[in-house]
């Protein structure tokens, strides 16, 4: 009887860590005939100590970003004084089809997701992807729009995280990227600091779990020691 007792006292706990974690303030932001958009805001503990935007899913091909990413989102705000939101892009129409599936995602971010970040006061926002064997090295920030506040945090970021790459890109060449030119830059000269956050597409989940955790923490510290 005592041992039921503790179990079900264990299992009672574990879900309700499971319902504090998973809860949200829920937002479909939009849909269309490419996919559809949903916000949700995770702050647990008050006024908190950072805030932080991040996007998932907008290159729809890319699993840990798109399936992993977001869990890391909510395990960051349970064990943390932030506020982070995980802006969700699901692409629907040729989600596989590599050029056509990016764009796709590209467009509903332009279309739902950089007209409500205007509206918050998010001190950064990072933008989740994989990459390829060799489209940089390992796990990396890069700020392509090459802006001052963006340049600035990475380079604090990548001090707490050195066995992140950091590419700052470049004040003498424009980044040709459609991603960068469609997302990024209207972000940037909207005033907010802009990370694109890459994981090696071949690694496995936990290490793209740990990995994504220090990436929060060393932003939030950073965000945290600037304001």
């Amino acid at each position: 009887m005592k041992k039921s007792s503790i179990i079900l006292i264990i299992v009672l706990v574990i879900g309700a860590v499971y319902l504090f974690a998973n809860f949200s303030q829920h937002t479909n932001l939009g849909s269309n005939q490419k996919g559809y958009v949903t916000k949700d805001v995770y702050s647990h503990y008050g006024a908190p100590n950072a805030k932080i935007a991040v996007v998932t899913g907008m290159h729809p091909r890319e699993k840990l970003s798109t399936n992993l990413v977001p869990h890391v989102v909510k395990l960051f705000a349970l064990l943390n004084k932030v506020e982070l939101v995980d802006y969700h892009v699901t692409v629907t129409s040729q989600p596989q089809e590599f050029f056509v599936g990016r764009q796709n995602g590209q467009d509903l971010v332009e279309e739902y997701v950089i007209p409500d970040i205007k509206t918050t006061d998010y001190q950064l926002v990072i933008i989740a992807h994989d990459h390829e064997p060799g489209y940089g090295e390992g796990y990396y920030i890069a700020t392509p729009t090459h802006d001052y506040k963006s340049v600035s945090l990475g380079g604090a970021v990548h001090q707490l995280l050195p066995q992140f790459n950091f590419y700052p890109g470049s004040s003498t060449k424009r980044a040709q990227s459609s991603s960068v030119n469609q997302v990024d830059r209207p972000l940037t000269n909207a005033g907010y600091p802009v990370f694109v956050y890459e994981i090696p597409e071949w690694n496995n989940q936990l290490e793209a779990a740990i990995n994504t955790y220090q990436l929060f923490s060393a932003s939030s510290n950073v965000l945290q020691a600037v304001n």
